[in-house]
């Protein structure tokens, strides 16, 4: 098991501009690198303040050059949206020019109100990506590639710049009861991954047992199947922070629900923060997530460990209505007291979940 950093980059604030954004979150990568982090996720979504981020392979490809050792990704492409050669093309520069530190997140989209602006409709997302996956796999096993779909057709091509590794680790988001999407993660070693919001234990384990089901029936074993989960988490000795930790998740997952289900009304870009159904109160969320101080929220994610047993946590640190100070010093606390406590407790942290396996067979589909 590893640790990753998400970068959702959310502008609640409407005086802050984007540049103050992207700058902390490159200082929050850095921070995330020192720290031992194993990845630097970057969100992706279009037209509002939820996120600022519309291109997550432009953030991997710039912080590329801002970092040395920490992996790099979207989380995740959303890949409906895409013209998928041109994708892998971007893809493949990212790789070279970070030393091969690029990993990769995929998922369908939700936001309806993203795709109507693209022009795409959100109900042939599940197709759209699984051509956008079957197009990878070619990519990186064919020289030269030719690849045949509904929505792509290349003729034999050779390109000029390919990944710098033989084959990247690969993210599929959600689709937890869709046993052709679990398909792909059995057969070509992609890690299930899935958000948490402020969800109690229970909820994430219903998560995983679902998707343990979906990933037998695709031919998988369950037993030694990947789970990768995202947490909001934040360090601090202060009740009163803590609970301004809570208010931002909250903010969050009230305005990525009003998205979801089509209620949400915007003021040119921003987006009005409405409850959302049957939401917990403050203090309750600040109970269920791993906020707090050090033992804390060291209990907390031991907590996760034990009952999800993951081979990768995506911590969302940077979480909207803390400064950028405390949420530094949150990233600090956490690799230098927080992983101890967890590492006095399970010993090396590596050891926990299971690594994804390489691809068992390589997928044919599309080629030409």
């Amino acid at each position: 098991m590893h640790f990753g950093l998400f970068c959702l980059m959310t502008q609640r604030q409407k005086d802050k501009r984007p540049a103050d954004i992207y700058r902390e979150t490159v200082e929050q990568v850095r921070t995330a690198e020192q720290g031992g982090f194993e990845i630097a996720w970057f969100a992706e979504h279009h037209f509002s303040n939820y996120c600022l981020c519309p291109s997550p392979m432009t953030m991997t490809t710039y912080m590329a050059g801002k970092t040395s050792t920490i992996k790099l990704g979207p989380a995740v492409i959303v890949a409906p949206l895409y013209e998928p050669i041109r994708l892998m093309e971007d893809i493949n520069v990212a790789d070279q020019l970070s030393g091969g530190r690029v990993v990769l997140g995929f998922g369908t989209g939700y936001q309806e109100y993203e795709f109507h602006k693209f022009g795409r409709d959100l109900k042939q997302s599940r197709s759209a990506l699984f051509e956008v996956l079957d197009f990878l796999e070619a990519c990186v096993t064919q020289e030269p590639v030719a690849f045949r779909s509904e929505r792509i057709n290349l003729p034999d091509t050779y390109f000029s710049v390919r990944m710098l590794q033989k084959r990247p680790s690969v993210y599929l988001a959600g689709m937890a009861t869709d046993v052709e999407a679990q398909r792909r993660s059995v057969e070509r070693g992609y890690t299930p991954f899935f958000t948490t919001g402020w969800n109690a234990i229970e909820a994430v384990q219903k998560i995983r047992s679902d998707v343990e089901k979906s990933y037998a029936s695709a031919g998988g074993d369950p037993e030694r199947m990947p789970f990768a989960i995202q947490r909001y988490v934040f360090v601090t000795d202060s009740r009163e922070d803590a609970l301004k930790a809570a208010d931002g998740a909250r903010y969050v997952r009230r305005i990525a629900q009003a998205m979801r289900n089509k209620y949400g009304e915007l003021e040119g870009a921003f987006l009005k923060e409405t409850p959302a159904a049957d939401e917990p109160e403050l203090d309750e969320i600040a109970k269920r997530l791993p906020i707090g101080d050090p033992d804390t929220v060291a209990e907390r994610l031991a907590r996760d460990i034990e009952a999800l047993n993951p081979s990768h946590i995506s911590l969302f640190m940077a979480i909207p209505g803390l400064s950028q100070a405390q949420i530094l010093i949150s990233m600090e606390r956490f690799a230098s007291e927080v992983i101890p406590r967890l590492e006095r407790r399970f010993g090396d942290l590596r050891s926990i979940g299971h690594k994804p396996t390489s691809a068992t067979s390589v997928s044919t589909a599309g080629r030409s």
